[in-house]
């Protein structure tokens, strides 16, 4: 009786001591730059912006996507003429693409760009970018 106690509580300290890890998340990164021209801008005139989105993995050159949003400031971003919603994903071209931001009020404003990859197997990169707006 007291081995089978004992297998047992081997049993279940064996058990309670393992840990599994399910993140599949890899170790490549995906790297966003952006440029811009000017940081002070007038209220209501578009400017553009210049992302650069690399790799470092060997994954395909397609399946990035890009989210966008404010925490402060009234504003909106364009892709090809259309509106990017904030915090909806948006397909992100490997390599140079062009955005135009256009500011809706005075005063402070940043403009939060988070590049990931659309399955998530890689670390996504987050770029800041503050802007002083003027009338």
């Amino acid at each position: 009786m007291k081995s089978l106690f004992t297998a047992l509580l081997l049993l279940v300290l064996a058990t309670a001591c393992q840990q599994e890890n399910l993140s599949i998340e890899a170790p490549y990164r995906v790297k966003i730059n952006a440029y811009t021209s000017n940081y002070v801008m007038q209220s209501r005139q578009a400017h553009r912006i210049i992302l650069d989105l690399k790799t470092d993995s060997y994954y395909r050159q397609t399946g990035y996507q890009l989210v966008y949003y404010q925490q402060a400031g009234l504003g909106r971003l364009y892709r090809d003429s259309v509106a990017i919603l904030q915090r909806v994903p948006v397909a992100l071209p490997l390599g140079q693409s062009e955005w135009l931001f256009t500011p809706e009020s005075t005063g402070v404003c940043q403009v939060i760009l988070i590049a990931q990859q659309e399955r998530g197997y890689t670390r996504p990169d987050t770029v800041r970018l503050n802007f002083q707006i003027v009338p």
